[in-house]
């Protein structure tokens, strides 16, 4: 039996569902998964077993992220218990699990750190100071040099994006998985085209121009049927909402909860990713999922496994080409059926959790 960390949410509501998932696949075939959950925070351990392996769910001291010596302290009394074989770190619980693994086990510990975020993206989106930004960033690139085996890049912008900004070559591309959830397709509205934008409200996500966009359009095209609608919450909020107010055909609607995402994609005729910046976001993957085509920003990692008139329509990340991007899609001179199955074939395709399984299996398994 081996043992393997895992450092991320246990949660089957959100995006770390990949690794909630993961750690059922490997308990199965005979292993101890340790799984330190952020969110949600366990007060005590919890123990999921089956005929040959098991799950050990443990949480940090508190509900605070662990980035304080006393979280150093109490993942040191951890490793030493369950002294595991690999560690897989997402976000900040990466820092210290892997780092003290491979200071405690005197680098034997096989680690996978994952680049969930682009340089570009952190760049454009933090509030902190430029020399704060520059410490942080060389902090970093220090992690991956020297306590990394692996970095789990999920496109193959990320593992450029890796290589160029922090000098490292140790990427190593494995696109995340979505959950299928698929039920049965929707009657889409015969009166509008609804496109719809779910996600973070900041600088990086290309809201602000998309809305512009839509504005220009809309002044030029007084009968148009799109309706964009806006879901999320961020940095851009107010901006975002004092634009639109006065805008019948936008509509914003806040914060969707996680069970309520599958319907809002279902019922757009596309879901729109205007990134300047970002590498494989889940809404896209979730949008394929369910069918909905995409319109996606050709800055982003996903739009490299897309095909521009096949699952999606690509565009630049700016005014114009959005503005331009409108008016293909209100032309309507495509196939809308076609490009919906093609949607759901390159999900299954891509982003089933069997090719995931398939590629960290391989990359656990790699000497």
């Amino acid at each position: 039996m081996k043992t393997i960390l895992i450092a991320h949410n246990y949660t089957e509501d959100s995006f770390a569902y990949m690794s909630y998932n993961l750690a059922h696949h490997l308990a199965e075939r005979g292993n101890r998964v340790v799984f330190i959950s952020h969110k949600p925070f366990f007060k005590e351990i919890e123990i999921v077993k089956n005929e040959i392996g098991e799950i050990v769910i443990i949480s940090w001291p508190s509900d605070k992220r662990p980035t304080s010596f006393k979280d150093v302290l109490w993942f040191s009394k951890i490793y030493s218990k369950y002294k595991p074989e690999f560690v897989i770190g997402h976000f900040v619980g990466s820092n210290i699990t892997i780092s003290i693994s491979k200071l405690m086990s005197s680098g034997k510990v096989k680690t996978l750190a994952y680049y969930h975020t682009l340089s570009k993206q952190i760049l454009a989106d933090s509030k902190t100071s430029f020399i704060k930004r520059k410490i942080l960033f060389f902090r970093k690139k220090i992690f991956y040099k020297l306590f990394c085996d692996i970095v789990v890049c999920p496109s193959e912008l990320a593992k450029k994006d890796l290589e160029s900004f922090y000098g490292v070559d140790k990427g190593v591309v494995v696109l995340n998985p979505m959950a299928d959830r698929f039920t049965a397709e929707n009657d889409k509205s015969k009166e509008n085209i609804i496109i719809s934008y779910l996600g973070r409200l900041d600088d990086s996500k290309g809201v602000i121009e998309m809305v512009k966009a839509f504005i220009f359009y809309k002044q030029k095209n007084v009968n148009s049927k799109i309706i964009v609608k806006i879901a999320g919450g961020g940095s851009k909020q107010k901006e975002i909402t004092a634009l639109i107010d006065n805008e019948p055909a936008m509509e914003f609607i806040g914060g969707l909860k996680y069970n309520e995402i599958d319907k809002f994609l279902r019922d757009s005729y596309f879901a729109i990713i205007p990134s300047k910046s970002d590498n494989l976001p889940t809404v896209g993957l979730e949008s394929l999922m369910n069918g909905t085509p995409l319109l996606i920003s050709k800055a982003t990692g996903l739009s490299d496994y897309l095909v521009d008139s096949r699952e999606c329509f690509k565009f630049e990340p700016n005014v114009n080409s959005i503005m331009a991007l409108f008016e293909k899609i209100e032309s309507e001179k495509f196939n809308y059926k076609e490009m919906s199955m093609n949607a759901r074939s390159t999900y299954l395709n891509l982003f089933s959790f069997e090719n995931y399984f398939l590629s960290i299996s391989k990359l656990l398994s790699k000497k």
